[in-house]
C-alpha cells in the first residue's frame, strides 16, 4: 500500500470515528402510526435523510457536544429537538396540521367542536395558511378563495361576495362578536388587519338560529391569538410598489405596512398589544375614484386574568383610517376632492365561570362606536357636501353550556341598543331595542351520527322573527363524513334602507329610504360529503340552496331618484368542491371550485353574479426548510354586470359582459432562523386590470421582514 493510500485510509478512519449513528422512529401523535417521508435534518453538519414506510430513520452526525435535529413534514407541525450523545435511539411524535383533522372550531355551534366532526359545513383558514400567505388584511386573505369576489365601494374600501351572496348577508364576527360599522350595510374587510389573527372560520348556510340578523348566507369569524405564557415581541415591516417594472420603483411611491405584537405574561394575568400601521399612495386606482393617499391604524389590546374557576378578559379594538383622493363623473369632466375619516372602537368585558366539569356560563358587555366623516370639495375648493355617520351600540350577552353523557345543551340571551346618527337619514338620529334568545342541543344519536337542533327568537321592536335550524352528520367510517343542514335566516331592514334622505353630489342622484320595508327571510339547505385519507388527501363537496323572500333591492324610483323595495322571491344555488393533497414531504396542492346559479322570482339570472370561480395553490418546501415557495391562481368566469348610469338616472345592464380572467400570485418565505424570516412576492403577476368592475389594482411587488424576540 503506497503512502497516499495509507494517508487516505487514516483520514477516512478519523472521519468515521468523529461520527455517531443515531436511529429513531417518527409517529403520528394521535394514532401512533408510523410516518413516512418525514425530513430529518441536522443543522450543524447540514446532513439529512427521510423516514421509511415504518417511520424509521438512520442518520450519521458529528460527535460535537451540541446538535439540533429537525423533523419536518408539510402536513405536520415542525419538531426541533436538542440531541445529546446518550440519545442514540429516539421516538418523535408529530401533530397533524395540513388536513386539519384535529382543529377545534367554535362558530358553527357556539362551542368547541372538531372540524372533521362538526355537522355544519365549515371551512377553516389556519394560522399556517395565514403566515404563508401574502395577505395584509382579511379582505386579502378571502380574495384568494374560490366563491369569493371583491368589489370597491364609494370610498375605495373592499366589500365582497361569497357563495353568490352579497356581503350584507354574511355576518362578520371578531372573536364571536359582531363588528359594528356597516357602511352601505356592509363591513369593509380592508379595515381588519391579520396581525395577531390565529384563524378564520367560515360557516356556510343560514346561521340566524344562533346569531340573529345578517347571518342569512353564512358567518365569518375572525379569531385572534390567545394569550400564552411566553413573553415576546413580534416586529414586521413590508414595503411594496405598484410600479410596472423594477426600474420604475424609484420614481413610484412606496406603500408601507408596519406590524408590532407585544405579549407580556405576569403572575395571574397576561397583557398583549397589537399594532398595525399602513400607509398607501396610489393604492386604489379605478374609473370613478382615485384614493391617492390612505393611512390606516389598527390597535388591539387584551388583558386576561385567571383565578380558579374565573377568567376575566378585557379587550379593546381601535381602527382609524384617513384617505383623500379624486372622484369624477363618467364623462371625466367634473372633478371633486374627497376626504374620508373613519374611526371604529370596540371595548368588551367578558367573564367566564366554570361551575363544574360539565357546566359553564359566560357573560359579556360590549360597547362599540363607529364614526365616518365625509367631505367633498369641487375643483375650485368650494365645499359641496359634509356629513357625519355614527353608529353606537351597547350589548349584553349571557351564554351557557351544559354537557351530559351524549348531549350538549347551550343557549343564551342577547340584548342590544343600537343608535344610528347621520346627516343622511330623516330626523338625524334613530335607535332600536333588540332582544334575542336562543337554545341549541348537540346530540350524539349513535356512535357515528351527530344531530344539531336549534331555535332562536328575535324581537326588533315592531318585528318578531323565529329562526330554526337542524343539522346532521353521519360518519360510516374513519375516512368519510356526510353532512346535511336546513335553517332559516333573516336580515332586518337597516336604518339606512328605511330612513335615508341623501343626495350624491358626484353622480347627481338622490336616495330616499322606504320605511315600509319588510325583513328579508331565507330558507337554506346544504348537503355535503367529505373524504379524508389522513396521510395525504382530502376531498369535500357541498351543494347549497337558499330561497329568499322579501329580498331588499335598490332601484330607480324615477330618473335620478333611487330607493329600496322588497322583491318577493329570489333563489341562490351553488356547488363547491375543495381538494387538498400532500404530494410528498416537500410539496402540497389544493384546488377549490365554486359554481353559482342565482335567479330572481322570474327565474332570470341576477346581474353581477359570477357563475364560476376556481382557485388553486401549490406549495414547495425543500428538505432543509430554509424557504417555502407557493404560487396561487384565481380564475373568474365571465358574467354580465349591471351599474347605475348617471346619464339615464337608472340601473342598466351593460351590453358587453366581463370576460373570464386569471390572477396569479407568487410568494417566497425565507427562514433565516426560527424567529427571523423574509417574505418576497408579487401579486397579480399578469398585471390584469378592469377599471370599471375590478380587479382595480395592477401588479404589486413586495418585500417583508418578520422578526420575533423572546424573553430567555
Amino acid at each position: 500500500m503506497n503512502i497516499k493510500a495509507i494517508n487516505a485510509f487514516l483520514i477516512f478512519s478519523t472521519f468515521l470515528s468523529a461520527q455517531i449513528q443515531i436511529r429513531g422512529t417518527v409517529l403520528d401523535s394521535k394514532t401512533e402510526r408510523p410516518l413516512s417521508l418525514v425530513n430529518v435534518y441536522e443543522s450543524t453538519s447540514k446532513t439529512g435523510t427521510t423516514t421509511d414506510d415504518n417511520g424509521q430513520f438512520e442518520l450519521s452526525i458529528p460527535t460535537q457536544k451540541k446538535s439540533i435535529i429537525s423533523f419536518k413534514h408539510i402536513a405536520y407541525e415542525n419538531q426541533t429537538i436538542p440531541f445529546s450523545l446518550s440519545d442514540t435511539n429516539i421516538v418523535i411524535l408529530m401533530r397533524e396540521t395540513m388536513l386539519q383533522m384535529n382543529n377545534i372550531v367554535v362558530t358553527s355551534t357556539r362551542n368547541n367542536h372538531l372540524l372533521h366532526e362538526v355537522p355544519i359545513a365549515t371551512e377553516l383558514i389556519s394560522e399556517k395558511e395565514i403566515s404563508e400567505s401574502s395577505a395584509i388584511t382579511i379582505s386579502d386573505l378571502l380574495e384568494s378563495r374560490a366563491g369569493v369576489s371583491s368589489s370597491v365601494n364609494v370610498d375605495g374600501g373592499s366589500i365582497f361576495n361569497m357563495l353568490g351572496l352579497d356581503s350584507k348577508y354574511i355576518l362578520i364576527l371578531k372573536n364571536g362578536q359582531p363588528i359594528t360599522g356597516r357602511f352601505n350595510n356592509r363591513v369593509d374587510l380592508n379595515h381588519i388587519s391579520i396581525n395577531n389573527v390565529k384563524k378564520v372560520e367560515i360557516t356556510k348556510g343560514p346561521g340566524s338560529a344562533l346569531y340573529g340578523t345578517d347571518a342569512m348566507g353564512g358567518i365569518i369569524n375572525i379569531i385572534t391569538e390567545k394569550t400564552n405564557n411566553e413573553q415576546s415581541i413580534d416586529l414586521s415591516y413590508r414595503a411594496s410598489s405598484f410600479a410596472s417594472s423594477p426600474k420604475d420603483i424609484p420614481s413610484e411611491p412606496t406603500n408601507s405596512v408596519l406590524k408590532l405584537n407585544v405579549l407580556s405574561p405576569f403572575k395571574g394575568f397576561t397583557f398583549s398589544n397589537n399594532l398595525t400601521y399602513q400607509s398607501f399612495s396610489q393604492g386604489q386606482n379605478f374609473e370613478y375614484i382615485n384614493a391617492d393617499n390612505i393611512e390606516k391604524i389598527n390597535y388591539d389590546s387584551e388583558l386576561k386574568i385567571e383565578k380558579g374557576r374565573h377568567t376575566l378578559l378585557l379587550s379593546n379594538y381601535f381602527f382609524q383610517q384617513n384617505d383623500e383622493g379624486i372622484s369624477q363623473l363618467s364623462n371625466g369632466v367634473v372633478l371633486f376632492n374627497n376626504f374620508t375619516d373613519i374611526d371604529r372602537n370596540q371595548f368588551s368585558l367578558t367573564h367566564d365561570l366554570g361551575l363544574g366539569p360539565n357546566f359553564n356560563i359566560k357573560q359579556s358587555l360590549i360597547k362599540s362606536n363607529y364614526k365616518r366623516e365625509y367631505l367633498i370639495k369641487n375643483t375650485s375648493g368650494d365645499l359641496e357636501r359634509y356629513d357625519i355617520t355614527r353608529e353606537d351600540n351597547f350589548e349584553y350577552e349571557f351564554l351557557f353550556d351544559y354537557k351530559l353523557t351524549n348531549l350538549i345543551l347551550n343557549g343564551g340571551v342577547e340584548i342590544a341598543t343600537p343608535t344610528y346618527i347621520s346627516d343622511r337619514i330623516t330626523g338625524g338620529k334613530q335607535n332600536k331595542d333588540i332582544y334575542g334568545i336562543f337554545t341549541q342541543s348537540i346530540w350524539e344519536a349513535a356512535k357515528n351520527i351527530d344531530v344539531v337542533a336549534g331555535l332562536r327568537l328575535d324581537d326588533y321592536e315592531d318585528t318578531t322573527v323565529v329562526s330554526p335550524r337542524i343539522a346532521l352528520s353521519y360518519k360510516p367510517n374513519q375516512n368519510w363524513v356526510y353532512r346535511f343542514s336546513y335553517g332559516h335566516g333573516f336580515r332586518a331592514p337597516s336604518f339606512l334602507e328605511t330612513l335615508i334622505d341623501w343626495e350624491h353630489v358626484q353622480f347627481g342622484y338622490t336616495v330616499n329610504g322606504n320605511p315600509n320595508l319588510k325583513p328579508e327571510t331565507s330558507r337554506g339547505l346544504t348537503i355535503g360529503g367529505e373524504y379524508t385519507n389522513k396521510t395525504n388527501f382530502q376531498l369535500s363537496a357541498l351543494v347549497y340552496h337558499n330561497n329568499f323572500s322579501n329580498l331588499i333591492d335598490d332601484y330607480a324610483l324615477e330618473s335620478g331618484v333611487l330607493s329600496y323595495r322588497n322583491i318577493e322571491k329570489a333563489y341562490f344555488t351553488g356547488l363547491e368542491l375543495i381538494t387538498k393533497w400532500t404530494i410528498n414531504s416537500t410539496a402540497s396542492y389544493q384546488l377549490t371550485l365554486n359554481y353559482v346559479d342565482n335567479k330572481d322570482g322570474d327565474k332570470e339570472a341576477i346581474p353581477n353574479t359570477i357563475p364560476l370561480s376556481i382557485s388553486s395553490k401549490i406549495s414547495y418546501a425543500p428538505i432543509h426548510q430554509r424557504f417555502l415557495f407557493n404560487i396561487s391562481l384565481k380564475g373568474i368566469g365571465s358574467y354580465w354586470p349591471q351599474e347605475y348610469n348617471p346619464a339615464t338616472g337608472d340601473y342598466t345592464s351593460v351590453d358587453k359582459k366581463i370576460e373570464a380572467y386569471l390572477l396569479a400570485n407568487m410568494n417566497i418565505v425565507i427562514n433565516i432562523s426560527p424567529d427571523f424570516n423574509l417574505k418576497i412576492g408579487m401579486k397579480n403577476v399578469g398585471d390584469h386590470k378592469n377599471l370599471s368592475y375590478g380587479p382595480y389594482i395592477g401588479r404589486n411587488g413586495y418585500i417583508e421582514i418578520n422578526r420575533k424576540f423572546k424573553s430567555k
